[in-house]
């Protein structure tokens, strides 16, 4: 996430896994901009430049205007796992 937050373009990041039928689990970065949305490939870019090793770049970024909050204010990563699992159905069907 850190990472991620380094980058002009990006205002908050949270990563949550999401499933997978070969792997059981991959990585999901939710990303708030900050301005203009960039493109997916240019922020795996910039992780790559920034010498992150591949296994540990996110496998998927989604754009998101705001995150979902638990009771207390913080960040429900329950609720984006819900978010991109519901994604992840409608596309296979």
């Amino acid at each position: 996430e850190n990472h991620l937050l380094a980058h002009d373009a990006v205002h908050d990041v949270a990563i949550v896994s999401m499933p997978d039928d070969y792997l059981g689990e991959r990585t999901c970065a939710f990303v708030i901009a900050r301005g203009q949305v960039p493109a997916v490939s240019e922020l795996k870019m910039f992780l790559r430049e920034r010498g992150i090793a591949a296994y540990k770049i996110p496998d998927r970024i989604e754009f998101i205007e705001s995150f979902p909050q638990t009771g207390v204010g913080k960040v429900s990563k329950k609720e984006l796992r819900k978010v991109i699992a519901e994604k992840l159905i409608i596309v296979k069907q």
